[in-house]
């Protein structure tokens, strides 16, 4: 008779052997699991069933508007042998046992794609072994589809569901060895990959349900508004006169933590008010003079006296070749800041008791703010709960946990609930912008035209100690990947210059990619021109290595009809990349037609064509959107949006003086083609974001024959180049 186990003896003794795929589950005196033991069933931490049939797929990736959700559950159902209707998903609160959990640099599918396969195929592989057990055949015999597994041989089957309530699941341990020795399917095979998909998360964002980090409110909450310094950095309090703000309606206490000071109040207004009328003493510390102009001499400066910076790249006698060229080039390439600009301004709820921190908001790197949080207060890890909600952006804002620490913080002192929200106005202020960078190339080409050196001096700002860190010779990879580019010239080398500027940087949509490509693309565009040769064979002459970036490149050559005749001040430019990771790239050409306007120096862009090699694609209609995005968000970048500073602090402020690409700006004609693949996924994300300055600089040239090296590309920088040009 077997022993009777109830819920309580199952809470206590059930164990997960490792995390992550490692599937094991141990009872008191028995080796299966059994419906009184539990009404779910779950098999990894990937994935729950329950007896109703429903699969819960937990997607520890955040969700901002990409649906990521939908095509990791494609990846679970597909090898779960699941029918759609009977898929669902959560998003679960952060928990150590779950490992790194970050969304960020397109990894969300390319990270998981194999974990998840194999993960489901374990679980179908337990669920056929319990019905062929039930059965008394041999589990050869029995095979799963559409959520149920079917002896073949007698054509009786099992649903999940009832499989799941009834029938005994027999315990397995699966190391990493026996999960690499299961048997994936072949892309021939795939049903739900490969196939569109309805969106999960779109029913309750269309209905009104979806709750993102601003909806939450707890019992006894307050509202909390920081009094920021004058400066981005460096700032500190002196002193604090609260006495103003105790007369405000409304007011609750006035939290002074270091340099942190906040008001709190029953209400948003009334904490706003309070805060306003707070009197904070500040030293603005020594970034007080910092402006857009005295970062870019010091950036100048660098790049021309800099020799003791490491390498990123190099490769043959770069001094040499150059010196023995026959022709040579040289230009400089500057991108300003750049801003997240999110929909959704920064905002949390926090709850510090019992020596737990429990976090309500949308946070794109759990793990980081697991982190930041543990060391701030104290605690452990564990003790930290980021309860996870849908993003009303991200682009990378969401990965720092900012925003998130000052509300925990304020908690703890407050001895309550507190909900902070910024202001769009502060969202600007404390924002962490994509680095101002300089750029400086110089190549040489043989007599034959051939580019046979290549000298680029990068200077940037590092946001990596934040997170990873940095290299064993201080450099950031992701401050600098793209300016290792796969083009074939025999010498190379690219000097990584660290410049801080005392304004606070951290990594926006495409991250480095979005400038290193801008100055590689576009100077390349210079040396075929130098060189007298077509920029489309200049490229494909050094892409050997490289078979399916060369692909993608004469896709898009064709489909955009390069070399066409175009109308007065209308230009066709070109742009080949491979962001977002050299080692595991997403293959991705664009080419931008544009017109000038040569007395306003308005630059319109008209039609873009992207080419995409990005592996197996999940979900096709999701892939499309994500790539069309890239472009939009990288056309906004180009012609558009930049943050300026002055006195230590950015001078935008909100969408009225810091302008986003607006719906009658986005362009006629844009046309994606993905190359039809069987190799690993990629990401796509961010790719198509950065292919799109080089080609819209390239274009400006084909329209005018002047060259605008600074982005964006306002109307007052292209009559600049127009000018100079004559």
């Amino acid at each position: 008779m077997a022993r009777r186990i109830d819920r309580r003896d199952f809470i206590k003794t059930t164990t997960v052997a490792g995390v992550g795929l490692t599937l094991s589950f141990t009872l008191p005196g028995v080796g299966v699991r059994t419906a009184a033991a539990l009404s779910a069933w779950e098999p990894n931490t990937q994935m729950t069933l329950t007896p109703d049939g429903l699969v819960t797929v937990h997607i520890f990736k955040a969700e901002m508007g990409q649906g990521v959700g939908t095509a990791l559950a494609q990846i679970v159902a597909e090898e779960l042998e699941v029918d759609w209707k009977d898929i669902r998903i959560d998003y679960p609160t952060s928990d150590p046992k779950h490992g790194l959990m970050i969304t960020g640099g397109s990894w969300s599918v390319n990270w998981t794609f194999d974990k998840l396969s194999r993960a489901a195929v374990a679980a179908r592989t337990m669920l056929i072994a319990a019905a062929a057990q039930q059965w008394k055949v041999p589990a050869s015999e029995c095979v799963a589809e559409r959520s149920t597994v079917r002896h073949a041989p007698t054509g009786r089957f099992l649903t999940y569901g009832q499989i799941v309530d009834k029938v005994p699941i027999a315990a397995r341990t699966w190391s990493e060895d026996d999960l690499k020795k299961l048997t994936l399917k072949k892309p021939e095979e795939y049903r739900v990959v490969g196939h569109w998909a309805a969106r999960l998360d779109i029913p309750e964002k269309v209905n009104g349900k979806a709750k993102f980090g601003i909806d939450t409110f707890l019992p006894g909450m307050v509202y909390a508004k920081v009094a920021y310094p004058p400066t981005r950095e460096g700032a500190k309090v002196k002193a604090v006169d609260d006495k103003a703000a105790k007369g405000v309606k409304g007011y609750v206490k006035t939290v002074v933590a270091g340099d942190l000071v906040a008001a709190l109040g029953t209400t948003y207004e009334a904490a706003t008010q309070a805060r306003d009328a707070l009197k904070v003493t500040w030293d603005n510390g020594p970034n007080a003079a910092v402006s857009t102009e005295s970062i870019t001499r010091d950036y100048e400066q660098k790049a021309k006296e800099d020799m003791t910076s490491p390498a990123w790249v190099e490769k043959g006698d770069v001094k040499g070749a150059l010196g023995q060229a026959s022709k040579t080039h040289e230009a400089t390439y500057v991108t300003d800041y750049v801003a997240h600009a999110p929909l959704e301004p920064m905002n949390c709820v926090a709850k510090f008791e019992g020596g737990v921190a429990d976090i309500y908001t949308g946070c794109q790197f759990q793990t980081m703010a697991m982190g930041a949080i543990s060391k701030q207060l104290g605690i452990k890890e564990d003790k930290v709960r980021v309860h996870q909600h849908y993003l009303g952006g991200g682009f990378g804002r969401r990965l720092e946990p900012d925003a998130i620490v000052e509300a925990v913080v304020i908690a703890r002192e407050a001895g309550k609930p507190v909900k902070l929200i910024r202001s769009r106005e502060e969202d600007f202020k404390r924002d962490y912008f994509r680095s101002f960078t300089l750029q400086r190339l110089r190549g040489g080409l043989d007599a034959e035209g051939k580019l046979t050196a290549w000298d680029n001096t990068l200077v940037a700002a590092y946001p990596g100690e934040r997170y990873a860190g940095l290299d064993d010779k201080g450099r950031d990879q992701f401050a600098l990947n793209g300016a290792d580019h796969v083009y074939d010239i025999p010498n190379q080398f690219v000097r990584a210059v660290r410049k801080e500027t005392g304004i606070s940087v951290g990594y926006v949509r495409a991250v480095a990619p979005n400038y290193t490509f801008f100055a590689v693309e576009t100077f390349i565009d210079e040396l075929a021109q130098l060189a007298k040769v077509d920029a489309v064979q200049f490229r494909l002459a050094m892409l050997k290595d490289a078979p399916r970036l060369a692909a993608v490149l004469r896709m898009v050559a064709d489909r955009a009809e390069w070399g066409k005749p175009l109308p007065p001040n209308t230009g066709l430019g070109i742009a080949c990349v491979t962001a977002q990771e050299k080692k595991d790239p997403t293959w991705t050409a664009s080419a931008i037609q544009a017109r000038v306007d040569p007395q306003s120096g308005k630059v319109t862009v008209e039609k873009v064509v992207c080419a995409v090699d990005c592996g197996i694609i999940v979900n096709p209609d999701g892939a499309r959107s994500q790539v069309e995005g890239s472009l939009l968000f990288g056309i906004s970048n180009a012609l558009k949006e930049r943050i300026t500073i002055q006195n230590g602090q950015p001078v935008q402020s909100n969408f009225h003086d810091y302008h986003l690409l607006r719906m009658n700006e986005v362009p006629d004609v844009v046309e994606v083609h993905f190359v039809k693949s069987k190799e690993y996924p990629t990401g796509l994300g961010e790719p198509g974001t950065t292919t799109v300055a080089p080609a819209l600089s390239n274009a400006i040239f084909a329209a005018t024959g002047a060259r605008v090296r600074s982005v964006p590309f306002l109307p007052d920088r292209v009559l600049a180049a127009l000018k100079a040009k004559t």
